[in-house]
C-alpha cells in the first residue's frame, strides 16, 4: 500500500487552493432560487502560519523519499534500468516525478509567502541540494532522449513550469540561483511545448493528468509573467483553436 504521505500529496494543491481562493458560489434562498441581492462575492479565506506549517510537512515527508516508485519510462535498452534518484537526481521522490515538481513548487510557495516557517532553513537546504545545477542538467538530459521528449506532457511540463515562475517572483538571492539553476530544464520545456502544441490535433478533456487545458494554463502563466512571447502567442492561437473552433 502506497503511504499516505503519498496519497495525501495528491491532494495538496486542491487543499492549498481552497485555503488560498474564495467560494464564489451564488447566495440561495430556501427553495433553491438564486437571491440576487445576496450574490456578493466572499472575502478570500486567508491560509495561516499554522496551516501553512502543516501542509510544509507532506512535501517534506517525500521529495527525498524514493520509493514506492513509478518512472513512467520508456526503456532504450538495458542500460536505462537505474533507480529513480539517478534518473532523476532533481525530482525522484513523491511517487512519481510531477508530484516530486509540485512539492517543491508547494515549498517554494509556501516559505515565499511565511518566511518565518517552522522549518524555513530545512526546506532551503533541501531545495538548494534538489535543484542544483548538476541535477538539472541530468535532467536535461533525460528528455533529451530519443523516446523521453514526450515524458510527462504536459501535467508534469505544466508543473515544472508553475515552479520556474514561482522562483521567478520571489525575490530573494536563493530564489535567482534556484532558478538559474532550473533554466536549461526551463528552456527545454518551454521548446517542447512550443514544438508540440501545433500538432496537437484536438484538446484531449478527461483528467487533470492528461487534460490540455491544465497544461496550457500553467504554461500561460509562465509565458504572462516572464513576457515569454513566442510560448504566449502559440497558446493562444492552439486554445482558440481547441476551444472556440477559430
Amino acid at each position: 500500500m502506497i503511504n499516505d504521505q503519498f496519497k495525501y500529496l495528491n491532494i495538496l494543491i486542491i487543499i492549498f487552493l481552497f485555503l488560498c481562493n474564495c467560494d464564489n458560489k451564488s447566495k440561495q434562498t430556501k427553495n433553491g432560487t438564486v437571491n440576487p441581492q445576496k450574490n456578493t462575492i466572499p472575502k478570500a479565506q486567508q491560509l495561516t502560519l499554522e496551516q501553512a506549517n502543516q501542509l510544509a510537512e507532506l512535501p517534506l515527508a517525500c521529495i527525498e523519499h524514493e520509493y514506492p516508485n513509478k518512472l513512467g519510462q520508456v526503456l532504450e535498452n538495458t542500460k536505462e534500468l537505474k533507480e529513480p534518484h539517478i534518473l532523476h537526481p532533481a525530482f525522484y521522490g513523491c511517487f512519481d516525478w510531477h508530484s516530486a515538481v509540485h512539492g517543491h513548487w508547494s515549498l517554494v510557495k509556501l516559505l515565499k509567502k511565511f518566511p518565518t516557517l517552522n522549518k524555513a532553513e530545512l526546506i532551503k537546504t533541501k531545495l538548494q541540494k534538489n535543484i542544483s545545477k548538476k541535477n538539472i542538467q541530468a535532467e536535461v538530459l533525460y528528455f533529451k532522449k530519443q523516446y523521453n521528449k514526450s515524458f510527462e506532457r504536459t501535467y508534469g511540463w505544466a508543473w515544472l513550469l508553475k515552479l520556474a515562475e514561482e522562483l521567478h517572483t520571489w525575490d530573494t538571492p536563493m530564489a535567482r540561483k534556484l532558478e538559474n539553476n532550473l533554466q536549461p530544464l526551463t528552456d527545454l520545456i518551454v521548446e517542447y511545448y512550443i514544438e508540440f502544441l501545433p500538432k496537437l490535433r484536438y484538446p484531449i478533456r478527461v483528467g487533470e493528468h492528461t487534460n490540455t487545458a491544465f497544461g496550457l494554463v500553467f504554461a500561460w502563466d509562465y509565458a504572462i509573467t516572464l513576457k515569454k512571447e513566442e510560448l504566449r502567442n502559440i497558446i493562444e492561437t492552439e486554445a482558440k483553436k481547441f476551444y472556440t473552433g477559430n
